[in-house]
Order: C-alpha cells, then structure tokens, then sequence
C-alpha cells in the first residue's frame, strides 16, 4: 500500500493513487456497496454545499469526481457492483 498524494488546484482537490486498490480504501470504513454509495453521496453533497470538488486519480487517470454536477467516473461503478 502507497499513500496517496494531494494536490490543489483552485478549488478542485486531487488524491494520486498508484493502484485502484489504494484508492478504494478511501471508502474502507464503509462495508457494503449500499453504505458506500451513500457516503460517496454525502460527500459529494458536501462538497458541492460550500463548492469544492474532489478528484480520485489512479496513476494519472481521473477514476472519480465528486461535488460537481453529479458523482462520476468508473470508480462509482465498481462502488455500487454495477462494473461489467
């Protein structure tokens, strides 16, 4: 396991992953793709509230975005077990 690395830019901050792995530790204290979802969804409401917005990276390539217009990237669908 590698630490992530942050960044900001503006109001965007960026998390650098080097494995998918790493990066789906950020949602660790939530077991289950229900109660992951829904705090993908809460955090994203919560940065979207006060107009910030989060990106996950794996090895430079956005998997996730959160408080834009809505949560997106194919990180949410491995989240929610609808990754093909």
């Amino acid at each position: 396991m590698s630490l992530a690395k942050a960044e900001a830019e503006t109001n965007r901050i960026i998390l650098h992953f080097e494995t998918l792995e790493d990066a789906l530790r950020l949602f660790s204290p939530w077991r289950g793709a229900a109660p992951r979802v829904q705090a993908a969804q809460q955090i994203h409401h919560a940065l979207s509230s006060v107009g910030l917005q989060l990106e996950v990276r794996i090895q430079g390539r956005p998997v996730a975005e959160l408080g834009s217009v809505r949560p997106r990237g194919p990180l949410f669908s491995l989240l929610n077990g609808t990754a093909a």
